[in-house]
């Protein structure tokens, strides 16, 4: 191994000669003989692998970074065989070792400030934020338009190509076609099939006051996440109403680069077969990272997108099984999955649908038109007991920041031009 001593020597002063992995405690040396008084029973454990071909070993480190302090965790034997084991690896990714590592040390140097380790009776209170799952949306299509339909089902209109990047949602109720484009101009996605001089134009806050034009509204909404998910590549589950990976190639587990929580860069596994901890042979399913997308709207002008991190489960990669068969296998993992791990799910979602930009855009053709959600996580202010500190990992990429081209964007989307050439008392709706 070629870790600088100076590398080593911070590890193991930072560790506190006690091994990382949660609630083990193992003291890393022990007396030995006379003649050799002090056995090592610490090993430094890679998090990402000091060979690109190692455990975790696909990321964009240097060798030189492989081998310092940053990327090491001090661990016992027994532990650092569990974190690279094959059939571990989905489980000790690089964001949870880096928290496990973090987590530690902060706990070593907590008792070695004085404090004392022998809980008392009633844990203190702290103040912590806590993040949810939920994505908040700051801009809301201003209008949505109806016109008559010749089509009588959805699977009969073809909207005509859109300008670059528009998405085209719509949906067919009581023999109109609703979308967010303005069907009165005559060069609409819809032309060939509306009758645009017959066109009704609502507000979109007048429908979220009317329980049945409300469900058409999340309808639509539904569609949008339709469009942004499959150019992204995912497919759409009907049955459980899910977006999930499908292998780009038969047979071959996928994998996908993102932001983690505690990293600037690290790979996924999406698609992959899981195998027997003891043998290493393949099992006879696969599993998919999938997510259950929804939007809600959770206040009188204030709309979220929930974001839920699920398991799909294949016989080989595409042909699902039958949900009495795969039950027992997604409860078992969920059940493992700790308050950073779920967190990590979720970070790894919205990383991904917004490309690593603070926000996800859905862009129908009008600026003011435009449906933006914010990839920032909603959060709170608690005053509770806390969790255990072996499950209380913090993270650092909280939210994204604008660089000159997202902020542009963003410049360009959240404009003052009304997009029906026309004054309204609505001027701002941008949600809050």
């Amino acid at each position: 191994m070629a870790v600088p001593v100076a590398q080593q020597r911070k590890l193991t002063q930072r560790s506190g000669n006690i091994c990382a992995f949660p609630e083990c405690g193992l003291l890393l040396t022990a007396q030995g003989t006379p003649e050799d008084p002090v056995v090592v029973l610490g090993e430094m454990a890679h998090i990402v692998a000091e060979s690109p071909n190692g455990p975790r070993g696909d990321s964009p480190l240097t060798p030189e970074e492989r081998n310092r302090y940053e990327n090491l965790i001090l661990l016992c034997n027994q532990h650092h065989q569990l974190i690279d084991s094959e059939g571990a690896l989905a489980k000790y990714t690089v964001e949870r070792l880096h928290a496990m590592k973090e987590t530690h040390e902060q706990r070593i140097e907590r008792r070695l400030g004085g404090r004392s380790n022998v809980p008392s009776e009633l844990p203190p209170m702290v103040n912590d934020t806590v993040y949810s799952n939920v994505l908040p949306v700051t801009q809301m299509p201003r209008y949505i338009y109806g016109a008559p339909c010749s089509a009588g089902r959805e699977n009969e209109v073809r909207p005509a190509t859109a300008s670059a990047g528009t998405m085209t949602p719509f949906i067919l109720r009581e023999g109109r076609l609703w979308a967010f484009q303005d069907l009165r101009d005559t060069g609409n996605p819809f032309a060939d099939v509306v009758a645009g001089t017959e066109t009704e134009r609502f507000s979109t806050k007048e429908w979220w006051t009317d329980p049945d034009r409300l469900g058409w509204y999340v309808a639509l909404l539904n569609r949008s996440l339709n469009k942004l998910t499959g150019r992204l590549g995912l497919r759409l589950d009907h049955d459980h109403h899910r977006y999930y990976f499908e292998p780009e190639v038969a047979g071959v587990e996928r994998s996908v680069p993102y932001r983690p929580l505690n990293a600037s860069r690290a790979t996924r596994s999406v698609v992959w077969q899981p195998k027997k901890r003891a043998t290493g042979e393949a099992r006879n399913y696969w599993l998919h990272r999938a997510v259950s997308l929804r939007f809600f709207l959770i206040g009188d002008n204030q709309w979220c997108l929930s974001v839920r991190p699920e398991l799909r489960v294949t016989s080989d990669g595409f042909e699902s099984i039958q949900a009495k068969y795969i039950g027992r296998q997604v409860t078992r993992k969920k059940s493992r999955l700790f308050n950073h791990d779920l967190l990590g799910e979720v970070q790894f979602w919205r990383d991904f649908l917004g490309r690593s930009t603070p926000r996800i855009f859905f862009p129908f053709g009008t600026d003011r038109q435009n449906l933006i959600v914010s990839t920032s996580l909603s959060s709170g202010q608690v005053r509770w007991p806390g969790i255990p500190a072996e499950h209380d990992m913090p993270f650092k990429n909280v939210e994204y920041v604008d660089d000159l081209f997202t902020w542009a964007e963003a410049e360009g989307l959240s404009e003052d031009d009304d997009p029906a050439g026309e004054d309204d008392e609505d001027a701002e709706e941008t949600l809050r």
